[in-house]
């Protein structure tokens, strides 16, 4: 899910703040882990620029670990901010079964 718009660069970047920034919680979190993450760059209806993040889970989150997701944009866009990237992140989560059925390669 590579967007005309990100270089593959710049989603290696992304990736890497985004795995960097939700890390720090998930390590807290049992039998959860991050195995991949998708980019995108899209547009909003206002025309403004926005990231399509997907992150692919293993693991069963609990209620716990569904706040600790919730919070996920403000944990990423420091790191966004810090490698040049100001398109505003929309994050969605995904197991890693749902993924390999979606064919989207979970690692």
């Amino acid at each position: 899910m590579l967007g005309a718009m990100v270089d593959k660069v710049m989603v290696d970047k992304i990736k890497k703040v985004v795995i960097r920034a939700l890390k720090r919680d998930f390590d807290n979190v049992k039998n959860v882990r991050i195995v991949n993450v998708f980019v995108d760059s899209n547009r909003d209806r206002d025309g403004d620029r926005v990231l399509q993040i997907m992150v692919v889970l293993e693991g069963t989150p609990k209620e716990q670990d569904v706040r600790t997701m919730s919070g996920a944009v403000r944990q990423i866009r420091p790191g966004l901010a810090k490698i040049g990237e100001d398109a505003f992140p929309l994050i969605s989560f995904i197991s890693k079964s749902e993924a390999e059925e979606a064919r989207l390669g979970a690692s």
